[in-house]
């Protein structure tokens, strides 16, 4: 049996899965982290049946019921897309109308929620620029702040509607990060004025319904100029800007801590990030998850990791997992078959105009 100290810090981990079937070798990983939540990446399996199946499965396999996440967007971003037809990218949906980007919403959650998640990690309201054009593009809902925040708006009320949790990203936002950057830490220099009136635009509007957001992996000289880090080690970024002055009272998610540059080993990353004001760390099994586990296990023995800090975490995570559903891992086939014809429908009313930008 575990120490309990040891359960409840999983709690601090978004275990990122890369299989798509229950298996031995997967519940072992699960035994060993504890995570407070997991995220299953694309694709999913062939069938629905397997993917609820695997949902169950992993939810009973844990002390506590833990986030159930996808990815789930629309466009190239469709991890469902082996058993339900392709819809199209949150920018097709915004060219359409807000009632588009909604109804989008509604079917990812319906989805969703049909299969047993609990959690999708969107909407995206980082803005369209020629910065995100190549690694963003269709996935942003475009270039406008009022636009973008209509958008997320409308797509969170579609989710809200089958009770999915939504993560918005990445905060403060990715629309003035240079892809490419010799120091190797992709880094935005836009004025703090212009952060705010632009790209933080969206996540100001919309934190109060957020239950989860995601910390960009980027760095802002508005808010650390002198030493340059990721936001999701910012002390500035997490808890001057989003905590304090935007009073942000839901989840912070740290991710890629792995490529992390400054930040010394992944556990000393991990340290700085929820010393920073993150409550979890979206991470792979294995090596790197173990690190950090034993790092955050010799931060609290040593002092440098504050027990206040993660207690706080812990409370967060708890008050947002009030709100969660458990998987079922039962698929109605009558309600599978109307939820494809509902997504064919919208689908082809795409089709219909010519739109080539799903």
């Amino acid at each position: 049996m575990k120490p309990l100290g040891e359960n409840k810090l999983g709690q601090l981990f978004f275990l990122r899965l890369k299989e798509s079937r229950w298996s031995g070798s997967l519940g072992r990983q699960l035994y060993d982290t504890s995570p407070g939540g997991v995220l299953l990446s694309e694709p999913l399996a062939s069938s629905a049946e397997t993917t609820s199946e695997l949902l169950l499965r992993v939810a009973r396999s844990l002390p506590n019921l833990p986030f159930l996440a996808v990815r789930q967007e629309g466009g190239t971003s469709d991890p469902l897309s082996l058993f339900l037809p392709h819809l199209p990218s949150p920018c097709v949906g915004r060219g359409k109308s807000l009632r588009a980007v909604m109804r989008l919403g509604e079917l990812f959650g319906e989805a969703l929620s049909l299969l047993g998640f609990n959690t999708n990690f969107a909407p995206l309201l980082d803005l369209r620029t020629p910065f995100t054009e190549k690694t963003l593009g269709a996935r942003t809902f475009g270039s406008d702040p009022c636009q973008v925040t209509e958008c997320g708006r409308a797509f969170l009320r579609g989710l809200e509607r089958h009770g999915i949790l939504a993560c918005g990203k990445h905060f403060p936002g990715l629309g003035s990060v240079p892809v490419d950057n010799s120091s190797g830490l992709p880094l935005s220099d836009k004025p703090m004025a212009a952060l705010w009136r632009e790209d933080l635009l969206p996540f100001r509007e919309l934190l109060a319904r957020l239950p989860l957001i995601l910390i960009s992996p980027a760095g802002y000289k508005a808010y650390d100029f002198d030493r340059p880090r990721p936001a999701s080690l910012s002390k500035g970024v997490i808890t001057g800007l989003l905590r304090v002055k935007l009073g942000f009272s839901g989840l912070a998610l740290a991710y890629e801590l792995e490529s992390a540059r400054g930040a010394g080993d992944i556990g000393d990353a991990a340290i700085q990030a929820v010393s920073a004001g993150c409550d979890m760390i979206v991470m792979d099994h294995g090596g790197p998850i173990e690190a950090a586990r034993l790092a955050l296990i010799a931060g609290l023995e040593s002092g440098k990791l504050l027990p206040q800090r993660v207690e706080q975490a812990l409370e967060r995570i708890l008050a947002a997992k009030k709100r969660l559903r458990a998987p079922s891992g039962k698929v109605s086939l009558p309600a599978l078959n109307g939820l494809v014809r509902r997504y064919e429908k919208f689908a082809m009313e795409y089709r219909r105009e010519g739109s080539n930008n799903a």
